[in-house]
């Protein structure tokens, strides 16, 4: 009864439409009653229930995934987050293959594959010609897999890149040796964004056992600095409301004032992110964030080898957020001054 008069408090004060402060403890409250509405309702039967095949924000949310991938569009367009990523990911991957003539790439989280049209300039400018590319993409909704590959196969022919797509679609723990279809000779790379954390501890052990004994050139794991997995709720709670304040006042210096972009954004992707960390236990919480420390010793404990960016990549990465800051600067008029926003 006290938890529902506080909660009935603060849904008075925030709403999801005022400023960032408001619009994050807007979607806290909504987490918070969520958890307190499934402590009052008989357990599930079914403690381990089956996963919909989706992509990896839609195992939250009940909308349209096509409509929520052009959400996901607009934030990769606007926000430096997974572009910065993406970035970083394929210089290193660039290094590694740089005297290869045959190379591979799974990309265990393929989307609508925005890494790629940039790797396969690249490739395209080598010195004596690109190489052979070929491109596993694992996603687990085969008509979007398959129009990827569609798309990217008509970029590598305008490119003059020699190239092949093979897609999977299956979700992360099905995932078996055989279905990467290997070819002798070729360099392999194996890229991860933003998907480990959701595949479940179990599972995530035999995945990167299976990864190891592919025998990959470099594994690029690119995870949220967050630690969203505490075992006691307090501390997830008061991490996840750090983590997500930053988020949302970045989201305010990013999109104008009222943007119906940034409530899109907010709604369909971070909502529901805090939901399912706040008000989610057991099998339900997919959502699962672990600090850097925690994933070095996880691939250690794997038998992998964590490598230094080269300085070509450092720098590059630098000059990429600079750029993106200064894009978003002239764009709009800053709510707050210059210093406050690039700091």
């Amino acid at each position: 009864m006290s938890a529902r008069r506080y909660l009935h408090h603060l849904n008075q004060l925030v709403t999801p439409l005022g400023d960032s402060m408001q619009r994050v403890a807007s979607c806290f409250t909504e987490a918070l009653s969520a958890r307190l509405a499934s402590t009052l309702t008989k357990p599930n039967p079914n403690p381990n229930p089956t996963r919909t095949q989706a992509p990896p924000f839609f195992t939250i949310f009940p909308s349209n995934s096509l409509e929520i991938l052009k959400i996901y569009q607009i934030l990769y367009q606007a926000c430096p987050y997974v572009k910065f990523a993406h970035f970083t990911a394929n210089q290193a991957i660039f290094e590694t293959f740089e005297a290869e003539d045959r190379v591979h790439i799974i990309d265990l989280d393929i989307l609508q594959g925005y890494q790629w049209p940039a790797f396969m300039q690249a490739l395209a400018a080598r010195p004596g010609g690109p190489p052979f590319l070929r491109i596993t993409g694992v996603g687990p909704l085969p008509e979007l897999v398959r129009e990827t590959g569609r798309c990217l196969t008509e970029l590598a022919h305008s490119l003059h890149v020699p190239f092949e797509f093979h897609p999977i679609s299956e979700q992360l723990e099905e995932l078996k040796p055989h279905m990467f279809n290997r070819h002798v000779g070729e360099a392999l790379a194996v890229n991860s964004v933003n998907c480990l954390h959701r595949v479940p501890a179990n599972s995530l052990q035999n995945l990167l056992a299976m990864i190891r004994d592919q025998a990959p050139n470099i594994v690029t794991i690119v995870e949220r600095e967050a630690n969203h997995n505490g075992t006691y709720f307090l501390g997830r709670f008061l991490e996840a409301l750090h983590y997500y304040s930053a988020v949302f006042d970045s989201l305010d210096a990013t999109f104008p004032a009222e943007s119906a972009q940034r409530a899109k954004v907010e709604q369909y992707i971070f909502a529901p992110e805090i939901r399912n960390i706040v008000a989610c236990e057991g099998a339900e919480r997919v959502i699962r964030h672990e600090r850097l420390e925690k994933w070095r010793k996880i691939m250690e404990g794997k038998g992998f080898k964590g490598v230094a960016l080269s300085a070509n990549a450092v720098n590059q990465s630098e000059i990429l957020l600079v750029t993106q800051s200064i894009s978003s600067i002239t764009t709009r008029k800053p709510k707050f001054g210059l210093k406050r926003f690039l700091n």
